[in-house]
């Protein structure tokens, strides 16, 4: 049975694998959390998943014990998301082991109020890759600011699913259910594709003749706008 494996993307702020590891205390057996290193890490088991961000290379190796089935990884905000998307689109084709479950968002609801530079940016194109957006945090404060960004992807098309968490009763069955939402095709069959949908033409992964990508997703930090 292969191995289904979750990618977590999370704004500022958010303590998603906690989230995750809380939703999943009851799971037997437990799924594996495993976060991005650089490639100079020394590896302390056969699980291991590191990205080189000069050669653009991911080492990607989970445990081969039969009873782990599921993990999250946690994909860093300071390397450009379209690489590691890219990078896990080949690793998913050539692992006969595991395969991809669902691309999670998790959404710091308080930095809606104060968002860092090029937010709505890096916003537009992690949810092009998509699933599920999870809203933390929610309050009276920011709850017009959580509505006009479901309003805004809605009116867009966008597939996605969207929840707010709450610190009770999150549908974590339908959250993490494997069917895909997301308007990327970089992780479908490629043999079943149109052209447009290769993911040579993808939105945020398609390039220039110099190498370039036509569209950035913007890196964000903590840091708020002046």
């Amino acid at each position: 049975m292969k191995k289904i494996c979750h990618l977590v993307v999370e704004t500022p702020g958010v303590s998603s694998l906690e989230i995750l590891r809380d939703a999943t205390i009851e799971d037997k057996p437990l799924p594996l959390f495993l976060q991005i290193t650089p490639p100079d890490l020394q590896a302390q088991d056969e699980t291991i998943c590191e990205y080189c961000q000069q050669k653009k290379i991911m080492n990607f190796r989970l445990s081969r014990d039969p009873k782990i089935k599921e993990c999250f990884i946690l994909l860093p905000n300071h390397i450009n998301l379209a690489d590691l998307f890219e990078a896990f689109g080949q690793i998913f084709r050539n692992h006969e082991d595991c395969t991809l479950g669902r691309i999670l968002f998790f959404i710091d609801s308080n930095s809606l109020l104060q968002p860092p530079a090029h937010f709505q940016e890096w916003m537009d194109g992690v949810s092009h890759f998509t699933d599920v957006m999870l809203f933390t945090s929610r309050t009276n404060e920011n709850a017009s600011c959580i509505k006009n960004i479901q309003d805004r992807y809605k009116k867009m098309h966008y597939p996605m699913e969207s929840f707010i968490l709450g610190k009770k009763n999150a549908p974590w069955a339908r959250i993490l259910e494997c069917s895909p939402r997301r308007l990327t095709h970089i992780f479908d069959d490629l043999e079943l594709l149109d052209p447009e949908d290769l993911p040579e033409n993808d939105r945020y992964l398609a390039r220039t003749p110099t190498g370039e990508r036509v569209r950035m997703i913007p890196l964000v930090s903590a840091s708020k706008q002046t």
